[in-house]
Parts: C-alpha cells; structure tokens; sequence
C-alpha cells in the first residue's frame, strides 16, 4: 500500500494527546536490548468511521479544476400548478409556461494543511515509529473533523416555512420544541415512520407557535430506492433506545440481519440505520438546535435523509502525505494537505429527529 496516500483504513477519529513523558515517548536505552521488555500497544478504541461521508454524495474534480457546479432541479411542478390550457387552439397560440426549475451550486474546495516535525535524535531512540504515529494521528483528526462539519451542515440546513419547503424537524414524544424535550422522548419506530412518510410525500411542515404546519412550498417527493436508499444516522444512545424496542427488533418488522457497514445496526422500513459517534449532541442547558430556549434535558439530533440529494461533498486534492528531511536541523517530517468543501443541495431532502438520549 502507498504510505502517502490518505487510505480508507485510516478514515478514522481518534484523538490522543501529545506527550512529553518519558515513559510514553521512551528514553535512550544503553543496556542490552535483548533484555528490555517494552508493554503494551497504542490503544485506537475511540475510532469512529466516517459514517456522514458515507452517506452523502461524493464527487472529485479533476486535475486543474477548481470548481464543482451542482445542477439540480428545485421540484417538478405539480399539474395545478401548471394551468394547461382545456379548449381548442383556433386561430390562437397556446398559453407558456415559463417558470425556471433549474438551479445550481457552486462548490470551491478549501484548501487544508498539517505537518507534524520529528527530530532524527526522538525517532532514533523511540522504540515507535513517530513519523507513522503523526501519519495516523493526522488521518484520523482529519476524518473527524469532515466527518463533524458535514453533520454540522446538514443539522444548519434551512428549516421549512410557510412558503418554502425545506428541511422538516421532528421532536420525541409529545415535544413541539428543543425546550420541551423531557425524559423518555427518545427516538422510536413510530417516530421513524412518520419522518419516512414526511420525507416520501409532497407536502412540507413546519412548527408555528407549537402546531405542526403544512407549508404552501412546493416539496420533492423523495423515493427510497434500493439502489440508493434512505439513511438515518443516530447516535449511540438513541441505539440503546431502538434496541430496547420489540418493534425493531422484530425480525419480520425489522427486515435483515445483515449489516452493510460497520457502524450499521440494521435496516428498518428500508431505512439504513448508521449508529455514529458525531451525530449531532447537545448538553441539557446548552444552545437548542432550534434556536429556541435551551433543552432541559440531554438532546441529541438524528437524520433522516436522502443522502445523496440533500448534500454534496467535493474533493480538490485528495489527502496526501509529503515526506520531507531537514537535514540542517537533522530533522524529518511530513504534511498533510488536501482541498474540500461540500454544501446542501436540497434541504427537503432531510428531516431532523430532535430526540433525549433517555
């Protein structure tokens, strides 16, 4: 395998602390190496896959470009709303239709960097491979941190309104805010049903002053095809909450015990269910997703999307590692770089599952 290259094994999180201790970094050993007796290795449990890039759309410039242009149509339009003309064309030209469906995005991938900086004398006397360390400790910040802002941006996207159809949000229990969630307004079947029906049908909601509100926008009536199905994406204590659900765990209800992925825990009314560490979380007092009052209680959002419609992630320079020496400084190291950015493309292609954790 090509060491310099930003493998799919090492898409992975976990963040471990710089030392400085001798007893993690090692020390000049002048004794006999065949009697030393060095414990244990580097413990990688806090790994999390890239669950988020998994299930949105992937796409990679080719060399010399510097932009992606996303080209999508807002919706089809309805038939009322199209107002074909009912009576024979004698001596009379039919009525237009002139409204523009098609839009864009402009996608720019953003240039990222890291070295990390290693002198021969540490590595020497280091019974690890620093320089390969810095190679997986960079990896796996940098997997983490896509990872968080595609998240980021998905749970941001722009919310359903009276007149626009967007994103819908839905709430545990008998909750109607961030504010209200309470103790056992966990995620549940019935609530992935009826985020599966929102997202499967034409018509949009909102919450307008606590009453769930159809919106007069115009909504895409998203497909969950087996080729490019529906994905939900909840965190581990909503895992905890749907596997102490008979319902889900139902073999006739819940469909197949294969699992796709390793983050996968199973497959529900088609949906792809992914547990993942970054799903979105929020602290009991902390700042509602809702941008209403904050939760009382531990919150956490999960999605429910068409992936690959509702965003689009760009690779300009795919991560690579540069290997360099300064031998004025009798020193060796690598860097990091790559260029990425992504963006929503249809915000009603998701539904926000505002849910406790218990």
């Amino acid at each position: 395998m090509d060491k310099t290259t930003f493998d799919k094994r090492y898409r992975l999180a976990n963040f471990t602390n710089e030392v400085d201790s001798t007893s993690s970094r090692g020390t000049p050993f002048t004794g006999y190496m065949n009697k030393a007796i060095w414990q244990g290795e580097l413990s990688d449990a806090a790994r999390d896959t890239m669950y988020f890039l998994d299930a949105v759309d992937v796409r990679v410039l080719a060399e010399g470009q510097a932009q992606y242009k996303v080209r999508f149509r807002n919706y089809y339009p309805r038939g009322a709303a199209v107002n074909f003309d009912s009576t024979e064309l004698v001596a009379t030209s039919a009525s237009n239709y002139g409204i523009n469906h098609k839009d864009g995005v402009i996608i720019e991938p953003t240039p990222y960097s890291k070295a990390a900086y290693v002198t021969n004398y540490g590595a020497y006397h280091n019974i690890n491979d620093l320089v390969r360390d810095k190679m997986d400790e960079l990896s796996y910040a940098l997997a983490d941190k896509i990872d968080t802002d595609i998240c980021s941006a998905l749970v941001s996207a722009t919310e359903t309104s009276s007149t626009v159809a967007g994103a819908i949000t839905l709430y545990g229990g008998t909750a109607t805010s961030d504010a209200t969630l309470a103790d056992g307004s966990v995620l549940t079947p019935s609530l992935i049903n009826e985020a599966e029906v929102l997202l499967s049908g034409k018509t949009a909601y909102y919450w307008n002053s606590g009453v769930f509100t159809a919106s007069t926008g115009t909504k895409n009536p998203w497909k969950n095809e087996p080729t490019d199905p529906f994905v939900l994406i909840i965190g581990q204590r909503q895992k905890q909450a749907l596997r102490n659900s008979g319902q889900f765990i139902n073999a006739s209800q819940y469909g197949s015990d294969v699992v796709i992925s390793s983050g996968e825990i199973g497959n529900y009314l088609g949906i792809r269910v992914i547990c993942s560490n970054n799903a979105y979380s929020v602290a009991a007092g902390g700042d509602a997703p809702d941008e209403g009052d904050a939760p009382t209680v531990n919150m956490t959002v999960c999605l429910l999307m068409k992936g690959r419609a509702a965003y689009t992630f760009v690779w300009g320079r795919q991560p690579k590692f540069e290997a360099w020496s300064k031998g004025w400084e009798d020193a060796r190291g690598i860097t990091l770089t790559c260029d990425y950015a992504g963006s929503i493309v249809h915000a009603d292609a998701i539904v926000k599952l505002h849910v406790s954790d218990k």
